[in-house]
């Protein structure tokens, strides 16, 4: 994702929501019928047996391939569309066992949704799918701001010999992990009626916004700027604070404190991601289990070991260790909590 796409993107949420062919052959006859968006191509893929196949007009044999089942609980299809406006419908049916939410992404090219009518299309396509996809949460977006909200290049920490560091880059998307924290606030977003009664729903009747609009299903939806390009200006971005403030900012991915703690630490140990740089999130009690990933971790003694060897090569003094928690003070007498193995973070404690 180097690259910047000129594309307007909505990013969707969701949970088993395809789990009967009838509701997946409701999104398919939706997408197909777009007058503006029809797609003219589209190949399914098994993300099991990393099959592909493309779309065959037999509409219920196609359907078979998408809606999960035991042997294949997770499954793709990318729809395309060539002529203006260009579109490419990326549809995750399913969840992977160790994903609590399916991420579909729907975009078309930036140029259309600069004319009112072309947006006003848009967002009218994007109520239905949000419908059908019995969204969660949604975030609409040009692909630029996500790159500078979700996107992060940073040094990694491999290992010291003789005292020289050994690193790489890595870059990744950061904050998206809707179980973990809110990924942001946007030119438009949404929030599905988990969030409105988790939030309050007299928390959305008065939010700081441009725009607010209440959907059937019991979601909400609200922009930030007049339009997807003045994303960025002060006055957005003023709004987009007082939406977080407003809602409770420790809900929401820490872009800014995230980025600076990582440019002011890197090279981070090559275990630590970004997102471990920013305090405890608020969550949700969500009404279902969060599977743990499969990836086997490393030994904490080994985590532990590399952290102590990262921070004290960055100046820090170990004071005290237990066995998954370091804390280190620096020279102006703050204090700095690293905390591996699962759920590990790093805290800054400024001097009392």
């Amino acid at each position: 994702m180097d690259e910047i796409r000129h594309e307007f993107e909505l990013l969707i949420y969701s949970r088993n929501a395809f789990d009967r062919v009838e509701r997946a052959k409701e999104l398919v006859d939706y997408v197909l019928t777009q007058p503006r968006f029809a797609p003219a191509r589209a190949t399914t893929h098994d993300l099991y047996s990393g099959r592909a196949s493309q779309w065959d007009e037999q509409m219920d044999r196609s359907l078979d391939k998408l809606v999960p089942n035991v042997e294949r609980p997770w499954s793709e299809c990318i729809f395309e569309r060539s002529r203006y406006p260009s579109c490419k419908f990326i549809v995750i049916f399913g969840l992977s066992p160790s994903e609590p939410f399916s991420i579909s992404n729907y975009r078309t090219e930036e140029r259309f949704v600069r004319k009112a009518v072309g947006l006003e299309d848009w967002l009218d396509f994007a109520s239905g799918l949000l419908y059908r996809h019995q969204a969660w949460y949604a975030a609409f977006y040009l692909s630029e701001e996500w790159h500078a909200k979700n996107y992060l290049a940073w040094r990694a920490l491999y290992s010291i010999v003789c005292d020289r560091k050994e690193t790489l880059e890595r870059k990744a998307v950061v904050g998206s992990e809707l179980e973990k924290c809110v990924p942001g606030v946007y030119w438009g977003n949404y929030f599905g009626p988990f969030y409105v009664d988790w939030f309050g729903r007299e928390k959305f009747e008065d939010l700081p916004c441009v725009e607010k609009l209440w959907l059937d299903g019991g979601g909400i939806f609200f922009t930030t700027a007049s339009t997807p390009f003045d994303w960025n200006t002060n006055e957005a971005r003023q709004l987009q604070q007082a939406v977080k403030e407003h809602l409770g900012q420790n809900a929401f991915f820490d872009c800014e404190t995230v980025l600076a703690r990582v440019r002011q630490l890197e090279p981070i140990p090559r275990y630590m991601e970004p997102e471990q740089f920013q305090s405890p999130r608020r969550l949700p009690d969500f009404p279902f289990t969060i599977d743990p990933t499969y990836s086997q971790p490393r030994p904490l003694e080994e985590q532990l070991a590399d952290a102590r060897q990262t921070f004290e090569s960055h100046g820090y003094t170990l004071i005290e260790e237990d066995e998954c928690t370091l804390l280190f003070r620096d020279e102006s007498g703050g204090k700095l909590r690293v905390t591996v193995g699962e759920g590990g973070s790093i805290e800054f404690l400024p001097q009392q």
